[in-house]
This record gives structure tokens, sequence and C-alpha cells, in this order.
């Protein structure tokens, strides 16, 4: 209670001596409507973009999260989480952005509250982005895309869309950059976003542009720009204008360039937009001097480098006067240096002779001066190809004992999965399919032979490669102290989460929040049948009976191990009867994540049932090959985005 009056007493404090709004703006702004999520935003809105300390932010999530909390509907408190991280976002901390999105994500998945899913998905993916995390980012980013469509939510649809174009030609997938600009086009076109559409024309512009295609680059800009011009969106037509300069200097046409770069320069100073404005002049300058127009080139470098990022003053008034002087008197310039050519041409022949003999002494000169600069340049090079090539070898001869520790890493991480004659055993007719993303991997499976019966588990962990694998280690080592107490799956994953909690310090505040999902098994032979006792921490159950047509799913509980799961989370457990010729599943998400195929989509869980439906005859090992063909054929040229493991048991 002394924390919370606090807290308030600095809020009020701080906005007092700031002259800002007080306390009392905010109660009244939050009594002037019921609805819980509007008096949510209000409260947002009154302090966005604004600059506040860590007692006012305290202050602002307990009223934020205590609206949520008193409403009837339980979803509320989510979106009050959701919109606290948001500003969070803003006061740059992202770290504890994401941390209360996961809180709001865990309540709408509960209350199946689609569209707070697809905004606080969006928002992780934005985070992580922000975070240079973007593998992260694109897994968020996917799942925000997959529920939009579901719930034809075209507008967060072509959000998702255009960030993912962006974070594509970030990294160079320029393929993957296009599909998602243009997907985003599609809709922007359809619901006629014409704001939206002169975004979407310009990025798709921007990738031709890397691609190297200019005449389609010079299209799409050329139809924003007109759009830009439509909307009078005056700091756009700048940067339209700019861009499309460039790409005519990509073409080696500076005329034409010099036109529109001049042109945007200009609207730039008119909307006081600095980085536009100091683009422009660089543009300038690059220009001229491919018109090998040297001087003015200089001239435009040089004031380049004065152009300060705040516009407005006098200077850039002088500056912006100067230019279109410049630019006006271009033409007028241009026919007084012909007359003067002339008249040097006919100077020229008058003192032809005397010229000639002036030119061969110089060219000798030069000449003799360029075989010694030539020379000493040939040695130069050569030393530095000798120290270059010596720099080379020990770069590959350190690549390659990185690369022979990580084959060993693998090695040695093959070793501690659950052996093949051990599986053979107890399993009969049974595949693994197992395919890491990198050398390494941060799946794997485990099994050990109880009086209980056969313990199975499927486990992913967070990122793959050698971080990954670290936590496969952690992993492995927590399930068989776990297994030295207890053969439950449910009691398993709760010693499992307990024990990677304490293996990375997670109890610290400044701890990491990686963790794991596991679906673990535990078969039991009967006169009749196969008791299956399950227990799944986001990783659920499939079983396919022998006389069905479906696939029966049993949920996992949607908690992960570690990261911000309680130290005291209780994980469901479901036993399962099954007779001679059932078959069950547990996998990891890699699989049905994969991209590819014609129109580059995921291969999806609905497309993942229908694939082991239509191959639930014969023998369940051979499913293996046909998974692992089927999964090469769709990921085509694409990436492998993460590790893979798709466990299959036939009764």
């Amino acid at each position: 209670m002394l924390k919370q009056l606090t807290i308030n007493f600095l809020f009020i404090f701080s906005f007092y001596v700031n002259g800002q709004i007080s306390n009392d703006t905010i109660n009244k702004t939050v009594e002037s409507t019921l609805n819980p999520r509007k008096k949510i935003e209000k409260i947002f809105d009154l302090v966005s973009n604004r600059t506040l300390t860590n007692a006012e932010l305290e202050y602002l999530k307990s009223k934020m999260l205590g609206i949520g909390a008193s409403s009837t509907i339980k979803s509320d408190l989510g979106f009050a989480y959701f919109q606290f991280a948001f500003l969070c976002t803003e006061q740059k901390k992202i770290n504890e952005a994401i941390r209360y999105n996961f809180e709001a994500l865990k309540i709408a998945e509960s209350t199946e509250d689609s569209l707070l899913i697809v905004l606080i998905n969006y928002k992780l993916g934005v985070a992580y982005n922000t975070l240079k995390n973007t593998a992260y980012a694109k897994k968020y980013f996917y799942n925000s895309i997959a529920i939009s469509k579901l719930i034809k939510n075209n507008k967060e649809l072509v959000e998702n869309y255009n960030l993912m174009g962006t974070i594509f030609k970030d990294d160079g997938v320029l393929d993957s950059a296009l599909f998602y600009n243009k997907k985003a086009l599609e809709i922007r076109l359809q619901i006629g976003d014409k704001k939206g559409l002169a975004s979407s024309y310009n990025n798709i512009a921007l990738v031709y542009k890397r691609q190297k295609n200019y005449d389609l680059a010079l299209t799409y800009l050329q139809k924003a720009l007109a759009l830009r011009i439509q909307l009078n969106d005056k700091k756009g037509e700048a940067g339209a204008s700019i861009n499309i300069g460039n790409v005519f200097m990509l073409q080696h046409k500076p005329k034409e360039a010099l036109e529109y770069i001049y042109k945007g320069t200009r609207k730039a100073r008119s909307v006081k937009n600095a980085n536009f404005y100091q683009n422009g002049i660089e543009a300038l300058a690059i220009c001229y001097y491919e018109m090998k127009d040297y001087k003015k080139s200089a001239d435009y470098l040089l004031k380049y480098k004065k152009v300060d990022d705040s516009i407005g003053g006098e200077e850039m008034d002088k500056q912006m006067s100067e230019l279109a002087a410049q630019y006006e008197t271009g033409k007028k310039d241009a026919e007084l240096k012909l007359k003067e050519e002339q008249i040097k041409s006919k100077t020229a022949q008058n003192a032809k002779q005397k010229v000639l003999t002036m030119a061969s002494i110089i060219a000798l000169l030069m000449a003799l001066i360029a075989v010694f600069f030539i020379y000493r340049s040939f040695k130069m090079n050569k030393r530095n190809a000798i120290q270059l090539a010596s720099k080379n070898k020990l770069i590959e001869e350190k690549n390659k004992e990185i690369t022979d520790s990580i084959n060993y890493a693998r090695i040695i991480q093959h070793s501690l999965l659950a052996s093949k004659p051990m599986l053979d055993k107890n399993l009969g007719d049974y595949f693994i399919l197992y395919k890491p993303k990198d050398i390494v991997s941060g799946d794997f499976y485990w099994a050990a032979e109880t009086s209980d019966g056969f313990t199975l588990a499927c486990v992913d962990c967070t990122g793959h490669g050698v971080p990954g694998a670290f936590m496969s280690l952690i992993g492995k080592e927590n399930l068989d102290k776990a297994l030295s107490k207890t053969t439950s799956p449910q009691k398993i994953l709760s010693d499992l989460n307990k024990g990677v909690k304490n293996s990375l310090n997670q109890n610290e505040a400044s701890a990491s929040r990686d963790g794991m999902d596991a679906a673990v098994v535990r078969l039991e032979q009967k006169t009749n049948s196969t008791r299956l006792t399950y227990s799944g921490a986001n990783r659920p159950l499939w079983i396919i009976r022998a006389d069905g047509n479906q696939v029966e799913e049993i949920k996992a509980t949607k908690c992960a191990i570690g990261g911000f799961t309680d130290n005291n989370q209780v994980f469901k457990e479901h036993v399962i009867e099954l007779k001679t010729g059932d078959s069950f599943f547990i996998f990891t998400d890699g699989f049905v994540d994969q991209f590819g195929g014609n129109n580059q989509k995921k291969i999806t869980t609905k497309f993942f049932k229908e694939l082991l439906l239509n191959n639930r005859d014969g023998k369940i090992s051979s499913l293996s090959t046909v998974l692992e063909n089927f999964f090469s054929g769709w990921k085509g040229q694409n990436e492998q985005i993460d590790d893979v493991l798709v466990i299959g048991v036939k009764v």
C-alpha cells in the first residue's frame, strides 16, 4: 500500500513540475466513458509520445491493469496488458514491451479473442524486429497473418505483409520481399487505400531497384509519385521524386535524373524534411559529377556537409535560394559556355603549332610520371596481394576449425539422443523424421525404459544451431533428473520446467527468457490394448484410429517450459486407450511452419493432417520417407526456417 501511494505521489509531482497533465485530468478522462477498453485507450492517448519516468510508468500500469481486471469481460485485462506494452515500446523499453505482450497473449488465447491475438502477434513481430531478431519477428508476423486470414481482417493483414516485405528486402531475400509487398498491394487495391497504395508502389519499386530491374522500379515509382501528388502528400512527393532521380542515375541518365532530384529537394525544403533534403543535395552532387560538371558537384557536396538535421533556419533558406538560382540560370550558363568555347576554338587555331609543341612536351612528362606511378602501384598491389592471401588462408583455417568443432558437437548431440536399439525394442513399427536446420539442432527426442512402461519425449528448444543445441543439453539433463523422481508425464514436465528455470537462473529479473515446448508420452502394454498417458507444453498429441478417417487432437497446456512460465505451473495429463493398428504422432512446429509450394505459404497443420491420413495404410516406418520427400519438394529453393522433428508410432 505504501509503495503504491509513493508511486502515485511521484507521478502527480512529476506532471506538476513538468507543467503537464495532472492525475485529476487522467481520472476525469477515464470517468467520461463506461467502456473499459475505451478508458484504457484514453489513458494511452493522454500520455502517448511523452517521455515518462519509471514511477510514472508504474502508476499508469496499475491504472490500466486495474481497469482491465475490474471488467466483467476477461479479455479486457489482456487488452490492458497489450496497451501498456505499446506504451513501453514508445518509451523504448522493448524487453518490457515483449514481456507484457506475452502476458496479453496468454489471456487473449485463453479467451479466444482473435483480433487481440492478431494485434499482439503483430506487435511482438515489430518488437523483435526492433531488436534485429528477424527470425522471431517473422515467426510472430506469420502467426498474425494466419489468424488475420481466418477472421478476414484485411487492415491488420496488410500491415503484416508490409513489414514482412521490408524484413525480407533488408535480408536480401528479394523474391520473398516482392511476394509480401505485392500481397499488401492487392489488398490496398481492393479496399481503395490510396495512401497505402503509394507506400506499396514505393516498396515494390525499391525491391526492383535492388534487383537492378530499373524499368520496373521507375514504373512503380511513377505510380507512387502520381498518388502522392493526388493526395497532396508533399513529403511523400519529395521522397518519390528523389527516388526516381536516383534510379535514372543508375541508368546513367543524369539529365533526366536532375529534373526529378531538383524537384524533390525543393519540395523537401518546403515541408522542412531534413533527411530528404540531405538525400537530395547528395544526389545533386553525384548527378553533376556524372555530367562532368565538377565545380557544381563540389558545391553541392559542400552544401551536403553543412546541412543540419533541423530545417527552417535562414541558412537553409539561403542554400535553397542559391540552389534555385543556379538551376534556373543553368541553361543561360550553358549558352555562355558554348560561346566561350567558340571563341577559344578560334584563338586556338591561330596558335595551333605552339599548342601542339607544348602539348607534346607535357604528354611526355605525364607519360614518365604515369610510368613511375604505375610501377609503384604494381609493387604495392603485389605486396598487398601477398598479405591478403595470407589473411584469407588464416580465415579459412579458423573457419575450418570452427566448422570441425560444430561437426564434432553434432556427434556428441546425436550420442545423447535415444538409441535406435532401445526404440526398436519398445516401439516396433515407428519412424523419426529428424532434420536440423543447421549442423546441430534445438529439437531433440528422448526416451527411457521404466517399470511403469516406456517414456518418450519430443522437445523443441528456443532457437536453432549452436544456441538451440546448448538448450537441448539443458533439457536432456533435466529430463533425466525428472525421471529419477517420477514416471508421470505431467510431473516430468513440471519438474522439467523448474529444472530449466533453475539452470538458466530465470527467477532473477535480468535472466534470459529462453525455454522449450515439449510433448511427453508413456506407453503401457495391456493384454488387448496399449495405454498411452500424455502431457504437453504447447505441443499436442495426434491420434489416427485403425478404423477412423480423421485425426484426433489432444491439446497441450498452453504454457512453455521455462521463460515466463510460473515455477508451480501444472500441466494437464490425459490417458488414452489405443488398439492394435492405431497410430499416434508427436512433433515440433518446424514441419508445419515451413514456407514453400507454388504460393510461398506454410504447410500448415491442416495440410499436415491430410498428408498423414492419406498415407496411413501399411507400415508407419515407411511414412518417414514420404514426409521427407514432401518436405524437400515443398521447400524447394527456400531456406529451411526451423529444425524439424516428427515422431510416429503404430501400435
